[in-house]
């Protein structure tokens, strides 16, 4: 069996989890053989999957790209949630939860109670704007989704709370019970997939927003002129099914107010955590779904 799961050309955390995590759960267990496949954590629920292959679906759910014609072909172990199952069509036994919470099967819950904040945005967001700089000025810990998943355990483990737009920062805090609170940096963040998890473990989506804040790496002056037309003619109503140019850049009072706002979260949020006893009940119902799989 082969190990389905989303390749981002730089990093992305949760998708990266799969390559790290699942080796780790079921040694010895894949092969190069691509007849069937394991489909595990991230919104890979869509038409991109191959309709070819015997599926086996652990804990992935839906939110992008066009809903998948479910054939056959699939053997749903679990969904991530709710959403998914009904989306699908799915009996609703199947929403279990995030396989990412597998990684209990690896590894002890660790944080640093007298330790820094940490602070990860959606990996989209890190290509937008500076926020290392930024957490820096706040004085919080900045971790990249787009690091290996060694450094952001390593670098979470010195953390007394998160502060976080990537969901799978959110899921893996949760799993190693570090306080977390859900921020939103950009209009990228997909509400119904964080909704989906969170219903498993009888939460809700209560984000904080902070002010839209873009910093672009230069451009050629003719790109930049051209940029600037593409948004006119835009707002006109015009070039609907274009590609948005990039947003201008922010000044430096946005800057301020996305830092004092930050920083404002940081000081007044109650940290998030779901319960240890519905943790502990997803948990066998997960490694029920891997005795199947291996059986």
């Amino acid at each position: 069996m082969q190990l389905f799961y989303y390749k981002d050309e730089v990093g992305n955390f949760g998708d990266d989890l799969n390559p790290w995590l699942w080796p780790q759960l079921l040694p010895d267990f894949f092969n190069d053989d691509p007849s069937e496949q394991l489909v595990g954590i991230g919104t890979l629920l869509n038409h991109r999957l191959p309709s070819n292959k015997t599926l086996h679906i652990v804990g992935s759910g839906v939110g992008y790209g066009q809903l998948p014609n479910v054939t056959e072909h699939w053997k749903v172990h679990a969904v991530r949630g709710p959403y998914s199952a009904k989306a699908l069509n799915l009996d609703p036994s199947t929403a279990v939860t995030d396989s990412a919470l597998l990684l209990r099967n690896v590894m002890e819950p660790n944080y640093k109670a007298d330790g820094d904040i940490g602070f990860m945005p959606h990996y989209l967001s890190c290509r937008s704007a500076d926020w290392q700089n930024i957490a820096e000025a706040c004085g919080f810990r900045f971790i990249s989704p787009e690091w290996s998943v060694d450094k952001v355990f390593a670098e979470m483990a010195q953390c007394k709370f998160m502060l976080t737009e990537a969901m799978h920062g959110a899921i893996v805090a949760d799993a190693l019970r570090l306080p977390w609170k859900a921020v939103i940096l950009g209009a990228h963040v997909n509400q119904v997939k964080w909704q989906d998890w969170l219903s498993t473990v009888d939460m809700r989506y209560k984000p904080e927003k902070v002010p839209n804040y873009f910093y672009c790496q230069p451009i050629s002056t003719v790109n930049s002129i051209k940029d600037e037309i593409k948004r006119q003619l835009q707002s006109a109503g015009l070039g609907k099914n274009w590609y948005k140019p990039k947003p201008r850049n922010s000044s430096e009072q946005t800057r301020s107010e996305v830092c004092r706002s930050l920083s404002a979260i940081a000081s007044n949020a109650q940290g998030e955590l779901s319960s240890e006893l519905i943790q502990n009940k997803l948990i066998v119902r997960l490694n029920q779904c891997l005795d199947v799989l291996q059986q």
